[in-house]
């Protein structure tokens, strides 16, 4: 991947270029690009960990857990999942936990802060959707770029235009 790739898919889409909201970086690796997987979460974190077990194989996962305030819905078992799986990489619209064990992954994680608080695992809900973000809605159709200048999404169809697709 070329450095400077999300501004340069900008320059390329223009307002086709939705910019996610800002995310830092909690683990080694921070280039990435794939299919998007849009995962809602509520309240629990079993069924999280078997759709990134079984539902991720090279898809960029973003998990939409805004309403959770400040509680975590990813951390090292998420992270496994995720890996096991076969993510490309994970974007939390969210917080997560276990610092310290996301730093040394290979597999981008980004989140918009960390917390030690976790949801329980037992309970709750986790399906695939469509994320209503800032930038507007998020699909399994979007193609998803991310590095050091942040999250991109485009529309797959669009992204081909003028891109190679990895």
């Amino acid at each position: 991947m070329t450095q400077f790739k999300c501004f340069n898919v900008c320059k390329t889409h223009g307002l086709y270029a939705r910019v996610l909201p800002f995310t830092i970086s909690y683990s080694k690796s921070e280039e990435f690009e794939g299919l998007a997987m849009p995962i809602i979460v509520r309240d629990g974190r079993n069924e999280l960990n078997a759709l990134l077990k079984t539902g991720s194989k090279d898809r960029v996962v973003v998990i939409d857990a805004t309403h959770l305030g400040r509680t975590a819905v990813f951390g090292r078992q998420e992270t496994a999942s995720a890996r096991a799986g076969g993510a490309r990489a994970v974007v939390v619209l969210g917080l997560v936990a276990h610092v310290s064990a996301l730093e040394s992954e290979r597999i981008p994680i980004r989140a918009f802060g960390a917390t030690p608080r976790m949801l329980p695992a037992d309970g709750g809900s986790a399906h695939a959707a469509m994320i209503d973000t800032d930038c507007g809605l998020l699909t399994t159709d979007d193609y998803i770029v991310g590095d050091a200048d942040g999250v991109i999404a485009v529309e797959l169809e669009l992204y081909q235009q003028g891109n190679s697709i990895k």
